[in-house]
C-alpha cells in the first residue's frame, strides 16, 4: 500500500512557516484582496467581526480600523504570535486573538455581526463544517465573506511554479485531484457550499489583482518561503529535486520576463452571503 504523504496543513507546519508567510507571502498575494472582502461585509464602525484563519493578519490589519472589534482566530499559535506583534506595531486596540479550529469555533451562536475567512477555508479538511460554523456564529441579517483561488490557469504566480515543477520532474505523477488551494475555484460549487451551510443571497465573484515582482528571486521566495505545501514537496523530492525546480523556474522567468521587474495577474473567488432572519 502506498503511504499517504504527510499533510502540510497542520498547526505545527504553519507555525514553522509563520515568519516567512508574514514577510513574503501575505503582503505579495493576499493583502490586495482585503478591501474587496471588507466591501462585501458592508461593515461600519459598530460592526463586531470574527476572522477565521487570520494567519499573520493581512486582512486583520485592513479590517480593524473600520470596525468596532475583531476576534482574529487561527489554529496555529505561532501565527497568532506574529499577528499580535504586527497589531502592537500598528497600534490596534480593538483586536483580540484566540487559537481556534475554524471547523469548531469556541464562539457562542449569533454573537457577531460579520465573519470573514481570507484564503484559509479552502484548505480545511471539512469545508462543510467551516462554512456552517461561520453561519452559526453570525447574527441573523449579518454577512460572511470567504476567498479562495480561481484555479492554476488564473493564478499566474502559482502557474509559474507548477510549470517549473512539470518541466523539472516530468515523470512525477500529478496529484489525484486538484490541490486544496483550488477547492473553491468553481463558483457554482462555492455557492452551493455556502447555501448548504445556511447562507442566503449568496454571490460569488472573480476578483483580479496585479502584482509587481522585482525578478526571479522575489517570485521564488514568494512561492516557497512560508508555504507548507511546497516545503512538504521539497521534503519528498530532496535537495536535487528542489534545485531542478529552482533552475527550471528561473529559466521560465528569464524567457518570459527577463530580469524584471515584471507583473503577474492573480484571480481569486470571493463568496459572500447573508444569515437569514427568523
Amino acid at each position: 500500500m502506498t503511504q499517504k504523504p504527510p499533510s502540510p496543513h497542520t498547526p505545527e507546519r504553519w507555525g514553522a512557516a509563520s515568519r516567512g508567510y508574514a514577510e513574503k507571502v501575505a503582503p505579495a498575494l493576499m493583502s490586495s484582496f482585503s478591501d474587496a472582502i471588507i466591501d462585501r461585509l458592508a461593515v461600519t464602525g459598530d460592526t463586531e467581526v470574527v476572522e477565521v484563519g487570520a494567519g499573520s493578519g493581512a486582512l486583520t490589519e485592513a479590517l480593524f480600523p473600520r470596525v468596532r472589534s475583531v476576534l482574529a482566530t487561527d489554529f496555529s499559535p505561532k501565527m497568532l504570535e506574529v499577528l499580535d506583534e504586527r497589531l502592537e506595531q500598528a497600534g490596534a486596540t480593538n483586536v483580540r486573538t484566540a487559537v481556534m479550529d475554524g471547523q469548531s469555533l469556541d464562539i457562542e451562536d449569533s454573537s457577531v455581526d460579520a465573519a470573514a475567512c481570507s484564503f484559509a477555508l479552502m484548505l480545511f479538511p471539512d469545508r462543510v463544517c467551516g462554512f456552517r460554523e461561520l453561519c452559526r456564529v453570525v447574527r441573523p441579517g449579518g454577512r460572511a465573506a470567504v476567498t479562495g483561488w480561481a484555479g492554476p490557469d488564473r493564478f499566474e504566480a502559482f502557474g509559474l511554479f507548477l510549470t517549473a515543477f512539470q518541466k523539472a520532474l516530468p515523470d512525477m505523477p500529478p496529484p489525484p485531484s486538484p490541490p486544496p488551494v483550488f477547492s473553491l475555484a468553481d463558483p457554482a460549487r462555492f455557492t452551493q457550499e455556502m447555501e448548504t451551510a445556511g447562507f442566503r443571497d449568496v454571490e460569488v465573484d472573480f476578483i483580479e489583482r496585479e502584482q509587481e515582482l522585482d525578478g526571479f528571486d522575489h517570485a521564488w521566495s514568494m512561492m516557497t518561503v512560508g508555504a507548507p505545501p511546497v516545503q512538504v514537496l521539497f521534503d519528498r523530492i530532496g535537495t536535487e529535486g528542489r534545485d531542478r525546480i529552482h533552475d527550471a523556474m528561473e529559466q521560465i522567468v528569464d524567457e518570459r520576463y527577463g530580469e524584471g521587474p515584471f507583473r503577474l495577474t492573480n484571480v481569486a473567488t470571493l463568496g459572500w452571503g447573508v444569515v437569514p432572519e427568523g
